[in-house]
């Protein structure tokens, strides 16, 4: 996936709900510019991944999909819009459905599960 240390980053990482969602995280350039790229992760009960699942780039439209969640990218693409909407992409991406199952909780807690300061 691509390296975001470059980019500021524009809103808080903290999952304040409950139950399974995704969490977007927005990135500049500079303080007052633009975003320029968006992440979106899985979460689970105040718990975020890791690493995110996708990735849209503003000013190429393109979007970086790590289907399997391995922090490699497995398919990219230009969109004719510049808008995205990560749910479309939860087919495409392995145990997105299992993300709040109990008997796997505890075992993903320990493997690809953060909590957020």
């Amino acid at each position: 996936m691509p390296d975001l240390n470059a980019l500021i980053l524009r809103n808080s990482p903290r999952v304040v709900a409950a139950g399974r969602l995704i969490k977007g995280l927005y990135y500049a350039e500079d303080p007052d510019g633009p975003n320029t790229v968006a992440t979106f992760f899985l979460a689970c009960d105040h718990l975020l991944e890791r690493k995110p699942f996708l990735i849209m780039d503003f000013r190429s439209r393109q979007f970086f999909l790590d289907g399997d969640r391995d922090g490699c990218v497995d398919a990219t693409e230009t969109l004719a819009l510049s808008d995205i909407d990560p749910a479309d992409f939860l087919p495409a991406v392995d145990g997105a459905e299992e993300l709040c199952n109990e008997d796997l909780l505890g075992h993903r807690q320990l493997n690809g599960l953060a909590a957020a300061p």
